[in-house]
This record gives structure tokens, sequence and C-alpha cells, in this order.
């Protein structure tokens, strides 16, 4: 028997807006729901992890929540001119034949991070790439460095919700730490599938 589907919350605004409301949603997969009668609310800095075996429903909740494939039941409402930015597991959006550099800022020195202008090398050692790393081609790193990569690509997007699937996925510890430091200062909504109970814990 396939495990449940597990939600976990943390809200922390006193009066948050309203990014997406959802009101009894359900979901089938043939003759089985997936998930039935969820009612909740996704505010800037709702921290929502989804947690469950293969085939639970994770990634199925996700895109219904978001619109991106129709409820069997229930009602999902959305803000105007809404942006999501996901973290997908093969890293499709990279260019291996381009540098590191070159990925996270195309042209000039500077990228726009939560706002601020700041110089892509230094923002770039936040996501522990040094001098010997940020010329490469990213065809050269391993699986987890393009993770990482793909990670610090992602928090240059501008959105109000990030998904991450499965993202502590071939990451070292002192990396993780840095997702961890990254996720916590996002000003928008984080929601994580993970089966890393303790990452979701922090």
């Amino acid at each position: 028997k396939k495990k449940a589907l597990e939600l976990d919350f943390q809200i922390s605004e006193r009066r948050p807006q309203k990014m997406i409301e959802v009101k009894g949603l359900g979901k089938k997969a043939g003759d089985r729901w997936l998930f039935r009668n969820l009612d909740f609310v996704i505010t800037p800095k709702t921290r929502m992890a989804l947690l469950g075996t293969n085939g639970a429903g994770k990634t199925t909740l996700i895109r219904t929540m978001l619109g991106e494939t129709s409820a069997d039941e229930g009602t999902v409402k959305v803000i105007q001119d809404f942006k999501v930015a996901y973290f997908e597991q093969k890293k499709d959006s990279l260019n291996l034949k381009q540098t590191v550099l070159e990925n996270i800022c195309p042209a000039g020195d500077y990228v726009l991070y939560q706002g601020n202008s700041v110089h892509a090398r230094s923002y770039l050692e936040r996501f522990h790439f040094y001098k010997n790393q940020v010329d490469l081609p990213v065809h050269r790193l391993s699986g987890g460095e393009q993770a990482r990569l793909r990670l610090a690509q992602l928090m240059l997007q501008e959105c109000q919700v990030l998904v991450l699937d499965e993202p502590t996925n071939d990451l070292d510890i002192q990396t993780l730490q840095s997702l961890e430091d990254t996720i916590k200062e996002f000003q928008g909504a984080v929601i994580l599938v993970t089966h890393d109970r303790y990452f979701m814990d922090q």
C-alpha cells in the first residue's frame, strides 16, 4: 500500500497576501484518489514541504495547484502575473558548452539578486564556485556541481514561488548549508519536494 502524501507548512506573516488559494482540491490517478479535500493558502514566505513515496502524488499536486493540470474536484485561484521558478532534477536549463560564469551572467560583470546588484563572481562564491571553476565549461562539472549551478541560476529569477524538486540530491554539506541560507533569504514562497526530513526542518 502506498504511503499517503504528507504536507508540512510554515507561514510567518500575520496578514499574508494570498498568492495561491486552494479549496476542496482533489485529483485521481485512475480510480485512486491521490489527494482529496485539500484546503490551504500559499503566501509570501510560506514554506511548504511535500513528502511521500514515488507515486504518492507530490508532483501531481504541484502541477494541479499551479494550474498546469486540471483538478478532478475543487478550485485553485492564483494572483495575476504569477511567476514560478523550478529546480528540475535534469538541469535542462544549463548550457553545457558555456562556462559557469556565462551561465549565470551572459553579459557584464554583475547580476541582480533580490533587488541588489552583486558582482557575478562574488555571487558564485555563495555556491562554492571559486576562481579555478568559474571559467570552466559546464560539461566538465560533476552532477552535484551542475545541480549547484542550477540553484544559483534559479535564485536570480524574478518569481513569487520557488519549486524545489529533490534539491538535496548530489549536494555536499557545504552546498546544502548554502542552499538553506539562500532559501531563508528568499522573499517569496518555497515549495519543497524532499525525502530529507532534516533539511525540511532546517
